[in-house]
């Protein structure tokens, strides 16, 4: 498992106690992991306090893989 898909999986372990069997690139954070809005938000304060990262509001975030390609993309501006 990828490194960054592998903190996601964890922050959502940590922060909001779920613990999902399996978690791939093609995961939909809220059809496959039922996050509603207020949790879709908390994981992506989260991650951007894990990674030091700022991720822009504008970022339509549905699935783990458009999570990490945001996630590098803002890591490689650091």
């Amino acid at each position: 498992m990828q490194p960054a898909v592998s903190s996601i999986q964890k922050l959502l372990k940590q922060k909001l106690n779920i613990y999902p069997k399996t978690i791939t690139l093609k995961t939909d954070l809220k059809k496959d992991l039922d996050l509603v809005d207020w949790e879709m938000l908390y994981l992506l304060n989260a991650v951007e306090q894990a990674w030091q990262i700022s991720i822009p509001p504008t970022e339509d975030i549905v699935r783990i893989e458009q999570l990490v390609a945001v996630m590098k993309r803002q890591r490689a501006r650091s």
